[in-house]
């Protein structure tokens, strides 16, 4: 049977939709290559000693070392003109299950904001460009004359996994595999670090999101390593806990943790991680906590993790815990200082995720203070806790 006009009329009217939808899709992904393709490359080189100073360049490192999607693994480092060392762990998400195996960060994810974006599994060359906060080019002193080393996280696993081929299944009868691999990226990229910066004059070993967790974990590493200089550790956004994380952390991901660092994770991995430090090295060490009141990110981690989702009892939950570990951590005298901050806040009380390494860095103020400033002042030597008060709200 043949469409009448009127028919064919309507028929067309309804595809117009899709048509523009499908013409603003097109156009979008077309405007991420194409800005994809004007970001220049940084540079490639095998030693600290090619790199162009205050510029990032790329190291490749040689398997085991290897990313999520099985491609090469490699670190970023910007040298400085000061003697200073920064080492900084990216925030590389979490990878524990089947979906989340399945659906990684991505340029269309993110772009879209489609799929469950729990973890990267490569750090492509465009990411430099998102390089903010401690992290820039143009930072000031102290960061921006000290040598930065950038190691990325890009399997899921803290920079603590030892797991190869893991295969996860769900309650579907779906299956995933994954190599949880970051045991050897974080053992090559810091081996890579102690060969090329043989001695530096201080030590910061600093993480955003779950990077910050990474770079409490290695912090007894590079601690044992650059024996007798001061150190501080900085965690930025990475309170997570969860009743699941001793498994996930140890049989899932085949960490051989405790053997390998020296103490049990947890389920409040941070705190044990921050006890621990503070234990081993006593004065030498500063601890630095930087946390928003209600970081949904992580509230969502920590609820994920035991088979839950965000809701706004999970954002409580995990806020009285935050709340809790912070009070604990900063009571004793034990070297820790915290900044705290409600800046940003939307109605529902949700705040930011990540503060080092975002413009906010060093503009957005709890109590008249930047994280920069505050950051800077504890590297001077100075530290102290910024917005305290609110772990007692």
């Amino acid at each position: 049977m043949t469409a009448t006009q009127p028919e064919r009329t309507r028929t067309r009217r309804r595809r117009w939709p899709f048509i523009l939808i499908a013409a603003v899709l097109v156009l979008a992904i077309a405007a991420v290559i194409v800005a994809a393709v004007a970001i220049k490359r940084a540079p490639t080189v095998g030693a600290l000693a090619d790199a162009q100073p205050g510029q990032w360049s790329s190291i490749p490192l040689p398997a085991p070392a290897r990313n999520g999607d099985g491609s090469s693994y490699s670190l970023f480092v910007k040298p400085g003109s000061g003697a200073n060392l920064i080492v900084v762990f990216g925030d590389g998400g979490l990878n524990w299950n089947e979906q989340t195996t399945r659906e990684p960060i991505t340029p269309q994810s993110s772009f879209f904001g489609t799929g469950g974006n729990f973890y990267s599994d490569n750090v492509p060359f465009t990411a430099l460009s998102s390089f903010g906060g401690l992290l820039r080019t143009d930072a000031p002193a102290p960061f921006g004359d000290s040598t930065i080393v950038y190691i990325p996280t890009t399997t899921g696993d803290l920079g603590v996994g030892d797991g190869q081929a893991v295969t996860m299944t769900s309650e579907e009868g779906d299956t995933a595999t994954a190599d949880f691999n970051g045991y050897n990226n974080s053992r090559a990229a810091l081996d890579w670090v102690y060969e090329n910066v043989p001695a530096p004059a201080g030590v910061l070993v600093a993480g955003a999101g779950t990077g910050g967790l990474n770079a409490a974990f290695w912090l007894g590493d590079v601690g044992g390593h650059y024996s007798d200089v001061p150190l501080i550790e900085y965690s930025d956004s990475s309170f997570i806990t969860a009743a699941a994380l001793p498994y996930t952390i140890g049989a899932l991901w085949q960490s051989q943790f405790t053997t390998r660092f020296g103490f049990a994770p947890g389920t409040d991995p941070l705190r044990s991680a921050v006890v621990h430090n503070t234990a081993a090295f006593g004065s030498r060490l500063t601890t630095l906590l930087s946390l928003s009141m209600l970081d949904r990110t992580l509230a969502g981690f920590s609820a994920g993790l035991d088979d839950g989702y965000y809701t706004p009892q999970a954002g409580a939950d995990w806020n009285y815990a935050m709340k809790s570990t912070v009070r604990a951590l900063t009571t004793d005298g034990g070297g820790v200082y915290v900044y705290l901050t409600e800046a940003g806040a939307d109605s529902r009380g949700e705040t930011r995720h990540v503060l080092s390494t975002v413009d906010s860095f060093q503009t957005d103020r709890q109590d008249g203070v930047t994280v920069e400033e505050w950051l800077a002042a504890a590297v001077a030597g100075h530290p102290e806790s910024v917005g305290a008060q609110l772990a007692r709200q």
